[in-house]
């Protein structure tokens, strides 16, 4: 933490800019102090050189425990460039286009995008994450000048508008009781002008070709079958003790991921909770079995229903991006107030009743937020 990054940080309960920092020491990069918030009174942690502005979120908590758990797994290696690759696929953002730029990540877990984009000549990446696995991220990127990383609810952002160059979720949103309004927020850090990226699941996770056979359809009946396995594991394991879980990650699923790689012998593994690889490292099977199924919250998108979103925030230049299959990616840029209000677009389809200009508004707000809630209850 410096002192010069309360430049984009407000309060998250009244949404001051009159923050001071009493640090333990006159360190330039502050390890231990609290923020001060002269507006409302309230006091923020610094802790391990991260700010605190939230410590739990029913909905997120499980990815605090796996990702220090697998706190380097998801990391590019020599060998392994898979997050260099989701983030080319899934956000294209290059060195020309992030050079000298503010960042923004929000949902940044162990840190892996923030890596990618901090190699890539951005002035500086701010990872914001609703759990504790900003410690971790912080363990992976302590000696990179340009990351710093913040611990917050995502719908309680301590971010001030039009405060960032760039911003970007990759995987997180979608994990959230109210995708859409996530997404508002996001675009509201953004400045005029800046971009912004989004990538969330798709209904469909294989490469379904264009014409539709009788092998084609087979093919989506075992994938809505394994979807189903999959909920069905998930009404036990998002119930059992997190501990117990990440044990069987550790010690099942490599047994699993083996097996996955014998012909007919590897579906043995659908009867017991598994994600598994065969051409990546066995931790990538324990840590997506363990992020499959101990996630609160799991909602899967068309292309065409984050498209909305977009026009719905009066975006320009919106991209629906060639990512792989199981992941709708879109990019776009972001307008200021004025032009934003004459580029909204509100499209109602047929056949959705109650669908209109004010419930999209309302799903952009907060108003839809305590049901939401509900539903973890």
């Amino acid at each position: 933490m410096k002192t010069s990054y309360l430049d984009f940080l407000q309060c998250p309960k009244c949404a001051s800019e009159s923050l001071t920092i009493d640090a333990a020491d006159d360190a330039p990069r502050i390890k231990e102090g609290t923020i001060r918030c002269a507006g409302c009174g309230s006091s923020y942690p610094i802790i391990n050189h991260i700010p605190r502005f939230s410590r739990s979120t029913p909905y997120a908590d499980s990815f605090g425990p796996q990702w220090r758990t697998f706190a380097k797994s998801q990391l590019d290696t020599e060998t392994t460039k898979e997050s260099a690759i989701r983030f080319d696929s899934e956000i294209g953002w290059t060195q020309n286009d992030l050079r000298g730029k503010l960042v923004v990540e929000f949902g940044s877990g162990a840190g892996r995008f923030v890596d990618v984009a901090s190699r890539r000549g951005a002035k500086l990446v701010v990872g914001l994450d609703a759990t504790d696995a900003v410690d971790a991220a912080q363990e992976n990127l302590i000696d990179r000048e340009n990351v710093f990383f913040v611990q917050a609810d995502i719908f309680s952002s301590p971010f001030r508008k039009a405060s960032f160059d760039f911003g970007y979720s990759i995987g997180v949103f979608h994990h959230t009781p109210q995708p859409e309004r996530a997404f508002h927020i996001l675009a509201q850090t953004i400045r005029p002008g800046g971009c912004i990226g989004l990538s969330l699941y798709e209904m469909s996770k294989y490469p379904r070709p264009n014409r539709t056979t009788l092998k084609v359809a087979t093919l989506e009946l075992g994938w809505a079958l394994n979807e189903w396995r999959c909920e069905l594991f998930r009404t036990v394991t998002t119930r059992l003790p997190r501990k117990l879980f990440l044990t069987y990650c550790k010690t099942v699923v490599p047994v699993l991921h083996v097996i996955n790689k014998v012909p007919v012998l590897r579906y043995v593994r659908y009867l017991l909770p598994s994600t598994c690889y065969r051409h990546l490292p066995v931790v990538w099977s324990m840590v997506d079995t363990h992020d499959t199924y101990c996630s609160q919250i799991v909602h899967q998108y068309r292309g065409k229903d984050l498209f909305q979103w977009f026009l719905h925030e009066g975006m320009s230049e919106i991209v629906l991006r060639n990512s792989r299959a199981g992941f709708v990616s879109i990019t776009a840029v972001v307008e200021g107030d004025d032009i934003r209000a004459k580029r909204q677009l509100f499209l109602e389809q047929p056949g959705m009743p109650g669908y209109t200009r004010e419930s999209a508004v309302r799903n952009a707000s907060a108003g839809g937020m305590q049901d939401s809630l509900n539903d973890l209850r």
